[in-house]
């Protein structure tokens, strides 16, 4: 067990008003872009990048945040540190530490008013109620973080871990390695010489020499006791190892290592030898917590899996990530994920669960096999619109496109259940903090129910879905418009209506649906009048003769085939038919645009721009 960073806790930090994260030894930090992942990372490196200098520790006015009630002229940070047990901790912090190996650390900034004087305070302490005020971030030799932005000049970086490497490893070796070392390095020397000389003496290079001091005299005299010369610059004796560089070896050939998936995955590769070496006798000089923005970067689906893979089970340290990658966020562990995000009506960010979560693991790991990286792409989704089947993707993908709903750009996803029922994929959406739409089907079915009076009823369990969903998953759920009824109430008075019925009328189903569609849609529960399918055919005339259009053969087939109920024939070919018809009748599309078809995607878009209006109002 090493020391591992418990919590970070911010208050009226940039976009954070009051929020407490928890991490893991490994942890991924998700959300959205703007959402504040890159504020959590330099909340941390206030109190423990050795790159900041002081200057840099002095806030500034966006550092505080602008969401709070009142104008907030005071922010804090807080680190929690547990299992501080290694050698170069207790030395370094002393009475800091608690009894139970813990040790927090806090910076507090304060100003007078926006664009007044500000100043900032450091505290150190054994418990949140001993914190001792501090001159300095004294500690940051034996703890620290290295931190890699999504910007980074990754050439620099590799240049200076690999210095590192080489230090270590110099540091590291036997009396014996030494003198024999040495030995050699005085015969390289050597060597190095004859080559410098041997060089200057190639033909070509003394002619520019030559033709070089002609222009130069020309130009002034300054230069007529002063001869240049071209010529190799090798390295003195002191500097030769730090002229080595990374190269890749193709055979007997070696290439400058090219390619900046190539470079992140070296640089990650040194931190790691970097960090086995420091620790190999158990007790490292310095604990540092590694941080990466976008560790994605450069690399393709495939080497994105293995960098997860990598950084979790073979980096021997705290690793703290942020990704925008579906791949890595489908490998990561669940119960050591968090996504930052907003909520309806408020611009603040904040986190479900605090950080990472054990149940929020359990929700993701209850997708199983359905965790793929089309799964993965709502963790970035600011709200889903959840649907029964694949031809319901096809329909409201091409349906929002012609009706300009961009669902790329409101960061939209169409997700299907695929039959496994919708409450799976809401406890996770809810347990996320994603808002989310649906849409099912009005449908009918029998129950056999021999104790009862009637002994056959039908239930409409497309409303019954709908009601029970409400009733058990929208606690939370803010209403897109005006509540006019009350919606808990209605579900009582018409209870018997969607069980107790002898037939599947189809009068009685639209009864319903006229009752329940505007209470239940306000909510984000969409309900079809009957079905997908039977829905389009019926919208209007325009839908209507397209899809005859499309089932009639032309007039050159010899063999005729007369198709009496086209609803039977769509749905029986069901996503065949939704793509080829689209295929070649998206236009018609836009005839639905004030259709009750159209509304799950409207209310996506509500939702979604209620959300930037918060944030552009407060801003």
């Amino acid at each position: 067990m090493f020391m591992k960073l418990n919590y970070i806790e911010v208050k009226n930090y940039r976009n954070f008003i009051n929020t407490k994260l928890h991490f893991d030894e490994k942890t991924l930090i998700i959300g959205a872009n703007d959402i504040g992942k890159t504020n959590v990372l330099y909340a941390l490196r206030l109190l423990l990048d050795k790159s900041l200098s002081e200057n840099d520790l002095q806030p500034l006015d966006e550092d505080f945040c602008i969401y709070s009630e009142a104008e907030a002229n005071e922010f804090s940070i807080t680190l929690h540190i547990v299992e501080a047990i290694e050698e170069c901790i207790l030395s370094c912090f002393r009475e800091h530490i608690s009894d139970n190996d813990d040790v927090y650390l806090r910076y507090v900034a304060t100003r007078t008013r926006i664009g007044g004087t500000k100043d900032y305070k450091l505290f150190v302490g054994p418990s949140l109620e001993e914190l001792q005020l501090v001159s300095s971030r004294f500690y940051l030799r034996a703890l620290n973080m290295r931190y890699v932005s999504a910007t980074r000049q990754i050439d620099q970086y590799l240049k200076n871990q690999k210095n590192r490497l080489i230090e270590y490893l110099q540091d590291a070796r036997t009396d014996e390695e030494e003198k024999s070392d040495n030995e050699k390095f005085q015969d390289l020397s050597g060597r190095i010489k004859v080559i410098e000389s041997e060089l200057n003496t190639l033909s070509f290079i003394g002619k520019a020499g030559e033709t070089l001091n002609n222009q130069l005299r020309d130009l002034s005299e300054h230069h007529q006791e002063q001869n240049l010369k071209l010529g190799v610059d090798l390295p003195a004796n002191d500097d030769l190892f730090r002229k080595i560089s990374l190269l890749s070896s193709i055979g007997e050939h070696n290439i400058q290592l090219g390619g900046e998936g190539r470079k992140n995955q070296a640089f990650i590769a040194l931190w790691s030898a970097l960090n086995q070496i420091s620790i190999q006798d158990g007790q490292p000089n310095e604990v540092s917590i590694f941080c990466i923005e976008e560790c994605e970067a450069h690399l393709h689906p495939h080497q994105q899996r293995k960098l997860a893979e990598y950084l979790v089970k073979v980096l021997p340290t705290q690793v703290i990530l942020t990704s925008h990658s579906p791949y890595i966020a489908c490998e990561f562990n669940p119960s050591s994920i968090i996504r930052l995000h907003t909520k309806q009506g408020s611009p603040a960010t904040i986190c479900n669960h605090n950080g990472v979560s054990e149940e929020l693991g359990n929700q993701i790991r209850s997708m199983e096999y359905r965790l793929s990286p089309l799964i993965a792409e709502v963790y970035f989704s600011d709200c889903v619109l959840l649907v029964e089947g694949t031809s319901e993707i096809v329909f409201y993908k091409n349906l929002a496109h012609q009706l300009c709903v961009d669902l790329d750009k409101l960061n939209i996803s169409v997700l299907s259940v695929e039959g496994v029922g919708f409450t799976r994929y809401i406890d996770l959406l809810n347990a996320l903090g994603i808002p989310w739409v649906m849409r099912t089907d009005n449908d009918y079915q029998k129950y056999n129910r021999p104790k009862q009076q009637l002994k056959e009823a039908y239930y409409l369990t497309g409303i019954r879905r709908l009601t029970n969903i409400f009733s058990t998953k929208c606690s939370a759920k803010v209403p897109i418009g005006e509540q006019r009824v009350n919606l808990a109430e209605l579900i009582a008075e018409n209870a018997d209506k969607l069980t107790e019925n002898n037939t599947a009328s189809n009068a009685h189903r639209h009864e319903m649906y006229n009752v329940f569609y505007l209470p239940l849609s306000n909510y984000g529960l969409f309900l079809a009048e009957e079905g997908l399918e039977e829905d389009i055919y019926h919208s209007n005339n325009d839908m209507t003769k397209a899809i005859n259009q499309y089932f009639v053969p032309s007039e050159e087939d010899e063999e005729v085939l007369v198709i009496e109920d086209m609803v039977a024939e769509m749905k029986s070919k069901k996503s065949t038919f939704m793509y080829h018809f689209l295929e070649n009748n998206s236009e018609c599309l836009d005839s639905l645009k004030d259709d009750p078809l159209a509304e799950p995607l409207y209310a996506c878009q509500t939702i979604v721009q209620q959300m930037r209006v918060a944030n552009h109002v407060e801003l």
